[in-house]
C-alpha cells in the first residue's frame, strides 16, 4: 500500500508539474492491469487534460466517473463539454455529477451557467432554486438569480440580489448583476440605489469595479464618456486576446463582387429579422455575394424561412467553439463582416475578436459602441451618432442618411384588432401607449407621462405587462403622482403582426427617454400611430428622433421633457389634430425614407463598398458619410 500511494504521489507531482508525457507513459501501463481503476483514469484525465488533448481528457474523464471515481470526474467533463459547446453532452455529464452528490453548489452552479449560456432557461429553473437553498457563495447566488431573471422570474431574482447586497453592500462582482433584474421590477428606490452605487465608482474613475453589462448600462446612464469606458472595461473582461486570422484584404478581389457576412444568433422570429429580412432580400447580388454565420435558436417562422431563401451561403455556427467558426469564416476570405449583436444575449463577439476578415462592422444589434480593437466600423447616422459622439466610439462611424434602422416595408399586419374593448382599452378615451418593455422604464420617463395624464383627464396609457412586479409598482407610483391606477392598463406580448395590429387602436405613444423605443417604436409607425420623444444625449436615447426624422414627423421631437408633456397634452386634448397627424403619418409611409426598403439598402450597400474600399486603400480608416442619392 505505501508503495502505491507513493507512486501515485509522484504521479501527481509529475502532472502538476509539467511532465504529463513521463506521467502518461507509466499510466498507460499501469491501466493494462487496472483498467477501470477510478484513480489512475483520473489522474490520466488531469494529464491529458493539462497536455491540452482535450477531447481524449474528456473521455477518461468520463470513463473515470462511470467506473465509480466520483462526481467531480463528471464535472470536470460537464464543463470541458460546455468550453466545446457540446452542449447536450455537458449537461447529461452534468446531471451524472449532481445524481451522486446533490448538494454539492458547485456542480448546481455549473448547470445554471451552462444551461444560461445555452439559452436554455427554462432548464435550468429547478436547479437555480436549489442552489440558493444550498450555496452562500455570493457569485453563485448571483449566477441563479440571473437564470430566474431570464426565465421571467424578475422579483424573485431581484428579492435574491436584494438579500446579497442589502442597503449598503457593494460588493464589485454583484452591482452590476443585480441591476438587470431590478430594471424589469420598476422598483425605482431599489433601483436608484444601486445605480447610485454604481456611479460612486464611476465618478472615481473605477469603471471595472462594479462588473457591469453594458447593454444594462446604457438603459439607465446616457453619458457618453461611462458608456464606452464601461463597455471596454467588460470587454478586457471577457473577451479573448488572440492573434488575427486575417490582416489584409484579398489580393484577388478586382472585378468580383464584394463578399459580405453576417454573424448573428438573431436569424429568427426576432426583433433584428423584423427590421433587416427586407434588406437580406432586396442585395444587390451583382455587387454582393451573402453569407450568413448563423447561431440561431430552432425556429421556423416566417422570418426564418425568409431569411434562409435570401441568402446566398448559410453556415450554422451553433455547435462550432469561437476559435473553430473564426476558422471556418475566414476560409470564405470575405471582405467585410458584420456582427449584428455586439453585447447582447447569444451574442459572439468572442469569433470577431480572432478578426477572420480583414473588415469588420457592427450593427443594429446594440445601440453603442462595441468598445472593441477589432471593431472597425460602426454603421450610424448623424442623430444617433452626432460629430459631438465620435471621441466615445473604439470604431470610426459610416453613417447613413436618413437613418440606421433598416425597415421591412413587407412587415405583415395581422386583420381587425378587434374593438378597444377586447383589449381592456375605453371606447370613449384617448389611448396613449408605451410599450418599451419595463426594464426601460426610469422613473424620469415615467413622471412625464403621468404628467400628461394629469393634464388629459380622459386618457388612458396602455402598457405592456411584465410581470406582478412591474404592474404592481407602476400602478403605485401613478397613484403617488395623482392617477387613478386603473387608468394604468397592461396587456401582454403577442406575435409580432397581431402586435402591430392591436397598435392601431391607440391616438398616440410615449417613449421610454434613457433608452427609447428602437424597434418598438419602427413597430409603432408602421401601425400608422405617432410617436412624441425627446432628444437624448446618447445612442440609445435617440434612436426614435432618428426614426421620426426619417418619416418626416420631426416635430414630434421634442427639446426636453417640458416640451414632450405639452405636445402629448396639446395632441391629446385636439381630436382634429390627432386625425391630422395620423394622416400625415400613413401618406409618408409611403413616401419618407424610412420604411423604403430599396432605397435603405442601397444606402447600406453604399456604405459597404466605401468602407472596404478604405480598407483596401491600406490608408488609415476614417469617419464616412455615405451621401444622399440623387434623383
Amino acid at each position: 500500500m505505501a508503495t502505491e500511494n507513493n507512486l501515485t504521489e509522484v504521479l501527481i507531482h509529475q502532472i502538476q508539474n509539467g511532465q504529463t508525457d513521463s506521467a502518461l507513459q507509466q499510466l498507460a501501463g499501469l491501466l493494462e492491469q487496472e483498467p477501470n481503476q477510478p484513480g489512475l483514469l483520473t489522474l490520466k484525465a488531469e494529464a491529458l487534460r493539462l497536455s491540452g488533448q482535450s477531447g481524449a481528457a474528456i473521455d477518461a474523464y468520463r470513463r473515470a466517473g462511470a467506473v465509480g471515481g466520483g462526481a467531480r470526474n463528471w464535472l470536470v467533463a460537464g464543463l470541458m463539454l460546455s468550453n466545446e459547446r457540446r452542449i447536450d453532452e455537458s449537461i447529461s455529464c452534468l446531471t451524472f455529477a449532481i445524481a451522486e452528490d446533490p448538494g454539492n453548489d458547485e456542480i448546481l452552479n455549473a448547470l445554471v451557467t451552462t444551461l444560461f449560456n445555452a439559452n436554455r432557461y427554462r432548464d435550468g429553473v429547478a436547479f437555480a432554486r436549489r442552489l440558493l437553498v444550498c450555496s452562500t457563495k455570493a457569485h453563485y447566488l448571483s449566477n441563479a438569480a440571473l437564470l430566474l431573471q431570464s426565465n421571467e422570474s424578475y422579483e424573485e431574482a431581484a428579492d435574491v440580489f436584494k438579500k446579497i447586497l442589502g442597503d449598503g453592500g457593494t460588493d464589485p462582482a454583484i452591482l452590476g448583476a443585480a441591476l438587470v433584474p431590478a430594471r424589469f421590477t420598476c422598483d425605482w428606490d431599489w433601483i436608484e440605489s444601486l445605480q447610485q452605487r454604481i456611479g460612486a465608482h464611476y465618478a472615481q474613475g473605477q469603471y471595472a469595479a462594479t462588473q457591469e453589462f453594458p447593454l444594462t448600462h446604457l438603459t439607465w446612464c446616457a453619458n457618453e464618456l461611462y458608456n464606452l469606458e464601461v463597455t471596454q472595461a467588460y470587454v478586457a473582461r471577457v473577451l479573448p486576446t488572440v492573434a488575427p486570422l486575417v490582416t489584409a484584404p484579398r489580393a484577388d478581389s478586382a472585378g468580383t463582387r464584394i463578399r459580405v457576412g453576417y454573424l448573428s444568433s438573431d436569424f429568427c422570429n426576432h426583433a433584428t429579422m423584423h427590421l433587416m429580412a427586407g434588406l437580406f432580400e432586396a442585395h444587390d447580388r451583382e455587387r454582393f455575394e451573402v453569407f450568413a454565420y448563423d447561431s440561431s435558436p430552432p425556429d421556423v417562422s416566417v422570418y426564418r424561412q425568409r431569411f434562409l431563401r435570401a441568402v446566398e451561403h448559410h453556415i450554422d455556427i451553433t455547435a462550432m467553439t469561437d476559435a473553430d467558426a473564426a476558422l471556418r469564416i475566414a476560409a470564405d476570405r470575405l471582405d467585410i463582416l458584420f456582427d449584428l449583436k455586439g453585447h447582447t444575449g447569444w451574442g459572439r463577439l468572442g469569433i470577431m475578436a480572432y478578426r477572420p476578415a480583414p473588415l469588420q462592422a457592427a450593427y443594429i444589434g446594440f445601440p453603442g459602441s462595441t468598445g472593441t480593437p477589432f471593431i472597425d466600423y460602426l454603421v450610424s447616422d448623424r442623430f444617433v451618432t452626432p460629430d459631438s459622439s465620435a471621441p466615445f466610439y473604439s470604431e470610426k462611424l459610416c453613417r447613413l442618411p436618413h437613418s440606421y434602422q433598416c425597415n421591412d416595408r413587407q412587415r405583415p399586419v395581422a386583420g381587425d384588432p378587434g374593438s378597444r374593448a377586447s383589449h381592456g382599452l375605453p371606447d370613449d378615451a384617448v389611448v396613449f401607449c408605451a410599450f418599451n418593455q419595463s426594464y426601460k422604464i426610469d422613473r424620469g420617463s415615467f413622471n412625464v407621462w403621468m404628467r400628461v395624464l394629469g393634464d388629459v383627464p380622459d386618457s388612458v396609457l396602455w402598457l405592456l405587462n411584465q410581470g406582478e412586479a412591474a404592474e404592481r409598482n407602476l400602478r403605485r407610483r401613478a397613484a403617488l403622482a395623482g392617477i387613478t391606477p386603473d387608468r394604468l392598463i397592461f396587456s401582454g406580448f403577442a406575435r409580432p403582426e397581431q402586435h402591430i395590429a392591436r397598435l392601431q387602436l391607440a391616438d398616440a405613444a410615449l417613449d421610454a427617454l434613457i433608452c427609447n423605443g428602437h424597434t418598438t417604436t419602427s413597430d409603432t409607425l408602421w401601425a400608422g400611430v405617432p410617436v412624441i420623444t425627446a432628444r437624448g444625449s446618447h445612442f440609445a436615447s435617440r434612436v426614435s428622433e432618428s426614426l421620426l426624422n426619417a418619416v418626416n414627423l420631426p416635430e414630434l421631437v421634442a427639446r426636453d421633457a417640458d416640451e414632450m408633456v405639452r405636445i402629448a397634452v396639446r395632441l391629446g386634448r385636439d381630436a382634429g389634430e390627432r386625425r391630422a397627424l395620423r394622416a400625415r403619418l400613413a401618406a409618408n409611409l409611403g413616401t419618407a425614407p424610412l420604411f423604403d426598403t430599396g432605397r435603405f439598402t442601397r444606402y447600406f450597400e453604399d456604405g459597404i463598398a466605401m468602407m472596404v474600399e478604405a480598407s483596401r486603400s491600406g490608408a488609415p480608416l476614417v469617419h464616412l458619410d455615405v451621401p444622399v442619392m440623387r434623383g
